[in-house]
């Protein structure tokens, strides 16, 4: 029997990574609107910690036949989810939860945030770190459709929210929207290329 190839074996590492972001998303979501209770929130916060940690110990074990780039890739966006994980989590249980207020506060509820400047050196990282200048290509190509899509989507929401048509919406959706996009530009990728880019 065949090992998985390294295309699978990739492409199983992000789902799974990505999977466990959108779990915690969707987790919070419903903990948030008093579906769930805390201890129940907690015990489901496995399932995304889970996720992430499987996506961590498939990146170190991608096959050799993945480049260099690529596999260190994985590894510090495994590692930039797991942070942003574990510090969105921190910052509900503490600030919400218990009412933390003050420097405390305004650090826990600074760190989420910082693990989205992550995910751009991340992938900045993996531009200038391959060696095969299509691949770089298309990643530049990726990230320029998902900064398009995240700053197009801002500009109108912003001016919507000027004229007070809709609601204002928190900052770190666009950020959040900047990472979706990148999929988008992959499919892109895939649709133009023949390859989605960072899945080989």
């Amino acid at each position: 029997m065949t090992s998985d190839s390294p295309s699978s074996t990739t492409k199983l590492c992000l789902g799974a990574a990505a999977s466990s972001v959108i779990g915690a998303l969707a987790l919070m979501f419903v903990w948030k609107s008093d579906a769930i209770n805390t201890t129940t929130a907690y015990v489901l916060a496995t399932i995304p910690v889970s996720l992430m940690v499987f996506a961590f110990v498939k990146g170190l074990s991608l096959s050799k036949d993945n480049s260099p780039a690529t596999h260190r890739y994985l590894l510090r966006m495994a590692l930039t989810m797991a942070f942003y994980l574990i510090t969105l989590m921190l910052a509900e249980h503490f600030i919400d939860g218990r009412g933390l207020t003050g420097p405390v506060a305004a650090f826990l509820a600074f760190l989420p945030g910082l693990s989205f400047a992550g995910v751009v050196w991340v992938f900045g990282g993996l531009i200038i770190e391959d060696k095969d200048e299509f691949f770089r290509m298309l990643y530049v190509r990726q990230g320029l459709i998902a900064t398009g899509i995240s700053f197009t989507l801002a500009a109108i929401w912003g001016f919507l929210e000027t004229y007070r048509i809709v609601e204002p919406v928190a900052a770190f959706w666009w950020p959040t929207i900047w990472c979706l996009g990148l999929g988008v530009g992959a499919i892109f990728n895939k649709i133009k290329y023949g390859t989605y880019g960072e899945i080989r």
